[in-house]
């Protein structure tokens, strides 16, 4: 008994909202104030603003977000920016749609990669840029 309880705890524990791909991201300055996230693992390339804080694990995502629960699963990253007032999720096969978030889907080796932008970044310069996948082909 005391085995199956502790098995119990243990899954509990180690059950991550983040991707098995997450591990694989990785982040360079690419252009003044711009970072490029990549994925080898995924074939994935992404551009981002430089004002972000991001998470590619559980721990981090806490420590950014204080402890609220992720509306998602299957994370392969997320970024948080106090400068656009807002965050945003990289997902792998997606299937919740809050609404208070936008989204933008691509396909990238037969597998479907979100964006999931906060509605609170408002500037549509921003929110264009931020939906935008850059590929690596």
């Amino acid at each position: 008994m005391r085995v199956l309880l502790f098995l119990l705890v243990l899954s509990f524990i180690s059950c991550t909202p983040f991707s098995k791909y997450s591990k694989f991201n990785k982040t360079q300055n690419c252009y003044e104030a711009y970072v490029c996230i990549s994925n080898n693992s995924l074939q994935l390339k992404y551009q981002s603003f430089g004002g972000f804080k991001f998470a590619n694990d559980r721990k981090a995502y806490k420590n950014l977000q204080k402890g609220k629960k992720s509306p998602f699963k299957n994370i392969i990253m997320y970024g948080w920016s106090n400068n656009l007032n807002g965050d945003y999720y990289l997902l792998l096969d997606n299937e919740r749609h809050p609404e208070n978030y936008q989204y933008k889907d691509t396909i990238i080796q037969n597998r479907k990669i979100t964006i999931a932008l906060s509605n609170s970044v408002t500037y549509k310069t921003n929110t264009d840029f931020l939906l935008n996948f850059k590929l690596n082909k």
